[in-house]
């Protein structure tokens, strides 16, 4: 995602049958600029309005759900561009223990140091998972877009799965990605792996949710390890 180029993903997700009380979003992603807001991802109402949205903030990463607003800030720094992050953010506002409604997962280590953090009420929704426009790389009116490389982007309906669905540490001690093929994705779930460089929003989850590319081409389909 080259953030010149304007790019990004978009698809208007269907209401997910919970409502959208659990869902997972796993990614892979190697920052290549230390910008002060880079969003994610989205949801966008109209216009730019963002409701829900995943985001780097002053390399902190940022958490913003509606109408909670922002819920989660980590103390720790993401500014490292020589290596890819496995990020994994859980939300499941069915769990009675309020502190295990959010989970955030840096390569396979859950975060526990943040700044501010809210949790949402128990069976809340929000916008993610519904039937609203989601944007990876940003919403398409607003500036704050990615530039990043992305790999293996999952979302899951319906279930709060941790990093291990995801990622594996290999004989090295090196945490690495893993086949998420038997992975029950659910009604709205995609996973998005840009093998195609001629659809990079091609959705091989099998759900065929594809997203529409927006100031993305071929050519930006990168090779990487």
């Amino acid at each position: 995602f080259n953030d010149d180029d304007n790019p990004y993903l978009s698809r208007t997700l269907s209401t997910a049958a919970d409502g959208g009380k659990t869902y997972t979003f796993s990614w892979w992603q190697k920052r290549t600029v230390n910008k002060s807001i880079e969003i994610i991802f989205g949801t966008d109402l109209a216009f730019g309005n963002l409701a829900n949205y995943i985001y780097f903030y002053n390399d902190t990463m940022q958490v913003w759900l509606q109408p909670t607003g922002n819920v989660l800030t980590t103390n720790r720094v993401f500014r490292d561009a020589s290596a890819f992050y496995h990020c994994v953010f859980v939300h499941d506002s069915t769990e009675a223990v309020a502190s295990e409604r959010l989970r955030l997962y840096v390569n396979g280590i859950r975060e526990t140091s943040f700044s501010s953090i809210t949790y949402p009420s128990l069976n809340s929704t929000g916008y993610f998972n519904s039937n609203t426009a989601h944007y990876i790389g940003g919403a398409n009116t607003l500036s704050n877009r990615l530039d990043s490389y992305m790999a293996e982007i999952v979302f899951i309906d319906g279930q709060a799965l941790d990093p291990s669905s995801f990622g594996e540490t290999n004989d090295s001690g090196i945490w690495i990605p893993k086949d998420v093929s038997g992975l029950t994705f659910g009604t709205n779930g995609f996973h998005i792996d840009g093998r195609d460089a001629s659809d990079l929003g091609d959705d091989e989850s099998g759900n065929g949710n594809d997203f529409t590319t927006s100031g993305l081409a071929s050519h930006d389909q990168m090779a990487d390890s």
